[in-house]
């Protein structure tokens, strides 16, 4: 598509503001009304240096591109729409801002997680900008702002929630339940809004202890880990013997007190050991 941007003085478009009506603008977009004289001159400029007019006065916009129109450090005009434009260059700069949607990966840092302990967390964010105004005006770079304010993010979203919690239930890091990655999704909106930029996507991509205590935590898991599975084991010989002594007394077998207590010490103790078990049966003397 070609679409030519002229302004002819007329007693009807005098007062008339120049903005763009394409469908996608928004309302509250701050497109300024440019005096007729500074019209004038462009177009006399256009006129008297007809030749180089020729050749400069055609823009291209590509899809998912928006072209922000400078006309003498006014925002005259924003072009969405894809293709060939024609513009009378003098007075007027032209900025180009992109809207498709952009990968961030924030780099790893070292956070302390609610437990104190310093943990390496790296994360990406996808991103994209709706709203090319605030981009340009708002922030001087718009993705290294969006970049410095999600690390500042990260590190206060990590430092809410533990590594690993012993509670399933519970939220932690290592589990990266979808309540983090909400809390981190909005509260980078709140930070990037101004700049009109919409975040999407927040979510971790490293996430292990620092080498500081990497060695000591992993004693600690192996440890727990280890009580973990003794309580296991326990819990089920407990109620393993509890059957066994349950059955023989639905077959009729009547066992005494001291009897069943060796049976469950024997019991649990098979059970429960770690290595082969060898029957000890004590000799009586005649």
């Amino acid at each position: 598509t070609v679409s030519v941007l002229y302004w002819i003085p007329t007693k009807n478009n005098m007062a008339q503001k120049f903005t763009d009506l394409e469908q996608g603008d928004p309302a509250d977009t701050p497109i300024e009304e440019v005096p007729c004289y500074m019209h004038l001159l462009r177009h006399f400029l256009g006129l008297l240096l007809f030749p180089f007019t020729i050749f400069l006065m055609w823009k291209t916009v590509k899809p998912k591109e928006a072209l922000l129109v400078m006309c003498f450090g006014k925002l005259w005009k924003v072009i969405y729409s894809p293709g060939c434009h024609i513009i009378v260059p003098w007075g007027c700069d032209f900025h180009t801002i992109s809207t498709k949607y952009v990968t961030m990966d924030t780099g790893n840092s070292t956070i302390s997680d609610l437990n104190g302990n310093p943990v390496i967390v790296g994360a990406i964010v996808n991103y994209h900008i709706e709203d090319p105004i605030k981009a340009f005006f708002n922030v001087e770079f718009v993705h290294e702002y969006v970049k410095v304010n999600a690390g500042v993010v990260l590190k206060s979203v990590v430092s809410k929630y533990p590594y690993e919690s012993r509670d399933p239930s519970a939220p932690s890091l290592k589990g990266c339940s979808d309540e983090i990655k909400t809390e981190l999704v909005l509260e980078l909106r709140k930070r990037v809004r101004v700049a009109g930029v919409h975040v999407t996507v927040f979510d971790l991509s490293d996430l292990y202890y620092a080498p500081e205590i990497a060695s000591a935590m992993l004693i600690r898991q192996q440890a727990q880990a280890t009580i973990d599975a003794r309580h296991l084991i326990v819990n089920g010989a407990v109620d393993i013997v509890g059957g066994a002594l349950e059955g023989l007394s639905t077959k009729g077998v009547r066992v005494s007190e001291p009897e069943a207590a060796r049976i469950a010490s024997n019991l649990l103790c098979v059970l429960c050991s770690e290595g082969n078990v060898h029957n000890v049966l004590p000799l009586q003397q005649h």
